[in-house]
């Protein structure tokens, strides 16, 4: 498991002058998940292209399994296992998910045996497995034009793990997926990592914190850096670069924002119930203005990452009203789940933060009596 399944080395590509790719090193173990993060632009659409030989680099190398793969084509590359899905979900609109998985499954890949060729035994097998692992068992003889955006993105998922890549390349899994379709992409491809080596390109980070085992940062056509997402997540030039610009809250803001992202953060994960509710309270406390708010959701889920220790954030938030906000937020956020009709008690782990926080708030005994706060 500890062979490097893919290795590039010293990799440049330029086109008419420009650097997409810029002198990028990089490898991977059998057997790992990879997440490949960062800003438009950054060179992740041409880091695929170039490992799928789409694209042919214009200096460096990339070795697959040991060998380098300068001089085949895409579909030699593609048969020696690597397989790739891009972002838009590219499967048969009027055959069944059944019968496009036995489509990816046939070993026999000329015109005829596509199409008139019987399923084998042991296709038959596999590719009941697959409706199964993708969650399309019960809708495995609809057509495909019938399934949602998310079901034909685990639909295509499988078809790929049909074709039996050593390497699986999948680009944005979870564009414009709900929630729970999210969810469910993520666990699908945290189940097939048991088995598979993939690396995934995303720009949710959400979603890049529910999967990532090890993370690439890209920027510029380089590696910024790497590692796990903890310690990615709290390299302040991640989020300089994510972003692509300063943040358009002020640093005070911030404290407040990272302080009660910490409470949500307290039993390891962020439910969508707290993240909707820090996306819609933080908004409207830092604009008025709706499109701003708009823009501000989608600039907030960055920060959701951060880590910060509570004692030094609270230290410059010297308001009493300030600390009342953020008590009152902090028990919204805890309490989100239940609000939405979760009968479970609060979260013991967040219950316990709270009870911290609410510590080093030193609020007077009357202001939490009025906030009704109790854990």
């Amino acid at each position: 498991m500890n062979e490097k399944l893919l290795a590039i080395e010293n990799l440049t590509v330029s086109f008419d002058g420009f650097k997409a790719i810029n002198n990028l090193t990089f490898s991977m173990a059998e057997g790992e998940l990879r997440v490949v993060i960062g800003p438009n632009g950054a060179g992740k659409t041409t880091f695929m292209d170039v490992i799928t030989g789409k694209t042919k680099p214009t200096e460096g190398q990339v070795f697959f399994k040991g060998r380098n793969l300068r001089p085949y084509t895409e579909h030699e590359i593609a048969r020696m296992g690597i397989g790739r899905k891009f972002q838009t979900p590219r499967v048969y609109q009027k055959l069944t998910p059944r019968e496009n998985l036995e489509l990816s499954c046939v070993r026999q890949k000329h015109v005829f045996a596509s199409l008139f060729g019987r399923t084998s035994t042991a296709e038959h097998r596999t590719v009941t497995g697959l409706l199964e692992t993708i969650g399309l068992a019960l809708k495995a003889d609809i057509p495909a034009e019938l399934l949602s955006h998310g079901e034909k993105q685990r639909l295509e998922i499988g078809m790929l793990v049909a074709q039996s890549p050593d390497l699986l390349l999948v680009d944005e899994p979870v564009a414009g997926l709900t929630d729970e379709e999210t969810e469910k992409v993520g666990d699908l491809l945290l189940a097939l990592a048991e088995s598979h080596s993939i690396i995934v390109i995303e720009h949710d980070m959400e979603f890049v914190r529910q999967i990532a085992r090890k993370v690439t940062v890209l920027h510029q056509g380089s590696v910024l850096c790497e590692g796990s997402i903890e310690e990615v997540q709290n390299d302040p030039r991640v989020i300089e670069v994510y972003l692509g610009q300063q943040p358009s809250i002020s640093p005070h803001q911030m404290k407040i924002l990272r302080i009660v992202t910490a409470m949500a953060w307290a039993d390891g994960e962020l439910s969508p119930e707290e993240s909707n509710l820090l996306l819609t309270q933080l908004s409207c406390l830092f604009s008025d203005d709706r499109e701003q708010q708009q823009q501000l959701r989608e600039e907030l889920r960055v920060y959701f990452l951060q880590e910060v220790p509570l004692e030094t954030a609270l230290a410059e938030i010297e308001s009493e009203q300030e600390r009342e906000l953020i008590a009152k937020l902090s028990y919204d956020v805890i309490r989100a789940s239940t609000r939405q009709g979760d009968p479970s008690p609060i979260n013991q782990l967040e219950a316990i933060a709270f009870q911290e926080l609410v510590k080093l708030l030193q609020l007077p005994p009357e202001t939490l009596t009025r906030l009704e706060i109790e854990v």
